[in-house]
């Protein structure tokens, strides 16, 4: 690798020029996002969201899980309540929000590679590339997903406020320690960040080849970091009333590592060939010829990291070790109550793979006959991937938009169907939905949401006894994404046993409802307790009133 002493300094001369293309790129091609609207579960988490609407919820912010245990997001959650007193419900102003955190990361990232790689140029590259490649648009336009964005900001700005304690001597790194514990405070991802921290202790990277101190000396400035982790879990301990907030089956661990031969090249397709982006990843079975590519993908992949070793640039190493770290808790060892794939899952693990684009970058740059291709190779790219990433954008703009966008870019997904259907419902057009929901059952029969809402479907029409079977089947059927537990299968099976004066029935399927209802259908819960108080006073012979 080029030794320290070839590494630019960042000078304000040198720095302006390339900070301005990242900025002018980055709100170009978001531009558009600041049209769009509040989507899936930014309903629950941000708008209905009671502790988003007045500052004396901060307590609540800061020592409460999420919406959903085991979550602990407070430095998250506590920007939701920050806009609200700043911008009201405008949802252009959180959009704004989140696009100017992704341009801070943007300038971070390009920062980072500055400081190790000695072409400038190719750092500018690296970050160039992140700012538009369409797989950020998930995290960037989904205003929920902020805890991302805020994950990698404080990521990369603790390991560059190390990497400038390094360079100055600093045994103990307190500003990269408390940007770590902002880190954990965003999202519980960002503890990865610790093991990335050692690697730069013990291995020798550009600007640090003449730290000749013994190794566990270089690891006494982890110190911090670990008084950092301890005060993190001390709180989400306290929160969540347990370390953890949710039991983590052993059962299954397996399965879910082996998933990974299906997952792994998805998400390498979604960074090399970034098109049908949606938000329903449909992940195959059938075991190792479940699609023809997978096997060469991984041969492909497993080919690239072996050149990497052999290459022993220390760069694309570090970005290959980045990668693989932040991997991991997307990586479906611990389930998480979300979708094996995620779009918006790939935003802190890729900027391994964009320092490895720099690294490449930079030894491309060093063959003078090799540079004019180059720069031509990064303008078509960069030009192509701003028109998907403004496109996918608008995708973004409503519920109706991104469903209708799931069903183009993944017709085989029969969630996508569903979420279509529910739309279509929500815009009058109950044909529509019908049509839709048929398409997804006929992917999948058990798909116990499109199950539910055919049900409904057939009680708003009169025919209550297609309703109640399109119900017992979806109670039947596997849990659903959308309603888990089958809550509202349960509350409109018993409005029908109601209709049909069987009281007990009726009273017994609005008892279930009450102890699975989602976040998501609380407007029912009130109704619920009313019609439960109403059939156990009849059922008890007492007056109703």
């Amino acid at each position: 690798m080029t030794a320290s002493d070839n590494i630019p300094h960042n000078s304000n001369s040198q720095l302006w020029q390339p900070l301005l293309i990242l900025l002018a790129a980055t709100l170009l091609v978001y531009a558009v996002s600041i049209n769009n609207g509040f989507v899936l579960d930014d309903e629950v988490i941000i708008v209905n969201n009671p502790q988003t609407l007045t500052l004396r919820s901060i307590p609540d912010v800061l020592l409460s899980p999420d919406v959903v245990k085991p979550y602990y997001r407070p430095l998250n959650r506590a920007t939701y309540l920050l806009d609200y007193q700043l911008a009201g419900m405008n949802p252009a102003w959180y959009h704004g929000v989140n696009i100017i955190i992704h341009l801070g990361n943007v300038i971070l990232l390009y920062l980072v590679c500055r400081r190790f790689l000695a072409d400038p140029k190719a750092a500018l590259i690296a970050a160039l590339l992140f700012a538009v490649h369409p797989v950020n648009t998930e995290a960037v336009n989904f205003i929920s997903a902020r805890n991302t964005l805020l994950a990698l900001f404080f990521s990369l700005a603790s390991l560059l406020a190390f990497v400038k304690a390094r360079e100055r001597g600093l045994r103990l790194p307190l500003l990269s320690a408390l940007l770590f514990f902002c880190t954990l405070l965003s999202k519980e991802t960002g503890l990865m960040l610790i093991a990335v921290i050692a690697i730069y202790c013990l291995v020798a990277l550009p600007g640090q080849e003449d730290d000749r101190r013994p190794w566990r000396e270089r690891l006494l400035t982890l110190v911090p970091f670990l008084f950092a982790t301890l005060a993190y879990f001390a709180l989400r301990s306290y929160s969540l009333h347990g370390m953890v907030g949710t039991t983590v089956p052993a059962e299954g661990l397996l399965s879910r590592l082996a998933i990974n031969y299906y997952i792994v090249p998805q998400y390498l397709t979604l960074l090399l060939f970034p098109s049908d982006l949606t938000i329903f990843h449909t992940v195959p079975k059938g075991g190792l010829f479940a699609s023809p590519w997978f096997l060469p993908a991984w041969a492909a992949l497993l080919t690239a990291i072996c050149l990497m070793v052999r290459s022993r640039n220390r760069v694309a190493l570090f970005g290959l070790a980045w990668v693989l770290i932040n991997y991991v808790p997307i990586s479906n060892i611990v389930p998480i109550p979300s979708d094996p794939v995620n779009e918006r899952f790939l935003y802190l693990p890729a900027i391994g793979f964009f320092m490895v684009v720099g690294a490449l970058a930079a030894w491309v740059r060093s063959t003078d006959k090799a540079r004019l291709i180059l720069s031509v190779v990064v303008a078509t790219l960069v030009a192509a991937s701003s028109a998907v990433t403004v496109q996918r954008n608008r995708e973004w703009k409503d519920y109706y938009s991104l469903a209708a966008s799931g069903v183009k870019n993944n017709p085989g997904s029969a969630e996508a169907h569903y979420h279509l259907g529910t739309a279509l419902k929500d815009k009058g057009d109950l044909e529509a939905a019908r049509r839709e929901w048929e398409s997804a059952l006929r992917i999948d029969p058990a798909n116990s949401d499109s199950l539910t809402q055919m049900g409904t479907l057939a009680a708003m029409k009169g025919d209550l006894r297609s309703a109640e079977r399109y119900y017992a089947i979806a109670l039947l059927s596997p849990n659903g994404k959308a309603d888990p537990y089958k809550a509202m299968a349960h509350f409109n099976l018993g409005k029908i046993y109601e209709i049909w004066g069987l009281p007990q029935k009726a009273l017994q399927q609005y008892e279930q409802f009450m102890q699975v209802v989602p976040m998501t259908y609380l407007e029912y819960k009130t109704d619920g307790e009313q019609r439960i108080a109403r059939l156990r006073r009849a059922l008890s012979g007492a007056p109703t009133r």
